[in-house]
């Protein structure tokens, strides 16, 4: 899965290293397959799907959010931790 990481800010290293973070947090099952973005700069990475991540707690956890497919723009936020969902919220953008 590593080579469909793509840096867009240069700072491949910090890419990679949130990456993995993800990878040992999320469950494979929410991992989709295919080309992921990173900028690490910002701290972010998005998965093939349009799903954003971040990483929560210096490293301890991950957080996903998703803009849910509804007419009323509500997002989703996961946090993972050790290969678990720990908490979920929905919200609206309004």
């Amino acid at each position: 899965m590593m080579e469909g990481l793509r840096a867009i800010d240069g700072k491949t290293a910090g890419g990679v290293r949130l990456f993995c973070v993800v990878t040992q947090h999320a469950p494979l099952s929410v991992l989709p397959a295919g080309q992921w973005l990173t900028e690490a700069s910002a701290g972010r990475l998005m998965d093939a799907k349009g799903g954003v991540w971040f990483m929560g707690d210096g490293g301890e956890s991950v957080q996903r959010m998703l803009q849910l497919p509804c007419a009323c723009e509500h997002w989703e936020l996961t946090t993972f931790q050790d290969g678990s969902e720990i908490f979920r919220r929905v919200g609206s953008t309004r």
